[in-house]
């Protein structure tokens, strides 16, 4: 992205990309911004056949919904649930996901 400088009314330059990221952060947005990223990401994740039949909902204090089309993939789902929960934290470099609740 483009960095846009500015002058604030101090005569002082600041980078907005800089001041927006600080108040996007500030106010809690930033996690939020990116816990809507792992929404999109999910397939790239999980591969093709596991996002066939599973669909993250929400994320709700670091925990992640994800609904699963039947008790043999949720079964199969949570035996992988440790490795799911690092390849989307590793994608992101930063530890959004805790836990995933399958239903």
């Amino acid at each position: 992205m483009k960095s846009i400088e500015t002058k604030t009314r101090f005569n002082k330059t600041v980078c907005l990309k800089n001041e927006m990221d600080n108040f996007m952060n500030h106010i809690g947005l930033d996690n939020r911004m990116q816990e809507l990223q792992v929404l999109n990401i999910w397939k790239e994740c999980v591969g093709e056949a596991i996002a066939r039949y599973s669909t993250p909902l929400e994320i709700k204090k670091n925990k992640l919904f994800v609904r699963v089309e039947n008790a043999a993939w949720r079964y199969e789902l949570s035996l992988k649930k440790v490795q799911i929960v690092d390849k989307l934290n590793d994608s992101f470099k930063k530890k959004l996901i805790r836990d995933i609740i399958f239903i």
